[in-house]
């Protein structure tokens, strides 16, 4: 049986590997975090979207990134969070550090469809998570029409 995962089968591992660390992670330009040295790295942020009745929520999970070390604007209909994720002090020593969390300088973009009441955005951040609210403008928000019923000879008449 051939183990994927087995470095004897490097001729099926080196693709494989190739394909995870370049393709399947679009959220970093680099890799230099991985040995624990401050390059420029660039990485995204994950975003969840969720629509109710009223308002558009975003989830931006972003673990260890203070309040001061991003922000949040608006330009038109697009949203921008950026910001620096910061290598943390004294963490090892030099050489022998390893960071599965990526760290440097981050951007998101969002694209917001139309209908929004930016003017009422919160954003709340809580345990390495920021919540986005934005609310619709009134004529997006759902309501009902009621309906008027008439006797049935005034659309035969016409």
């Amino acid at each position: 049986m051939l183990n994927l995962f087995d470095p004897r089968t490097d001729f099926m591992h080196r693709p494989l590997r190739r394909l995870f660390d370049t393709e399947m992670l679009p959220w970093t330009s680099n890799f230099a975090w991985l040995t624990g040295r401050e390059d420029n790295t660039m990485f995204t942020l994950p975003v969840g979207r969720g629509w109710t009745d009223e308002a558009l929520n975003l989830r931006v999970v972003m673990p260890a990134v203070g309040d001061k070390d991003f922000t949040v604007t608006v330009k038109g209909n697009q949203l921008s969070i950026r910001g620096e994720r910061k290598l943390p002090d004294d963490f090892g020593r030099e050489g022998d550090v390893y960071y599965t969390l990526p760290y440097g300088h981050f951007e998101k973009l969002i694209e917001l469809p139309a209908g929004l009441n930016l003017d009422q955005m919160e954003c709340k951040l809580h345990h390495g998570v920021l919540d986005i609210h934005i609310p619709f403008t009134e004529a997006v928000k759902t309501r009902t029409v009621p309906v008027i019923a008439e006797k049935e000879a005034a659309f035969a008449a016409a």
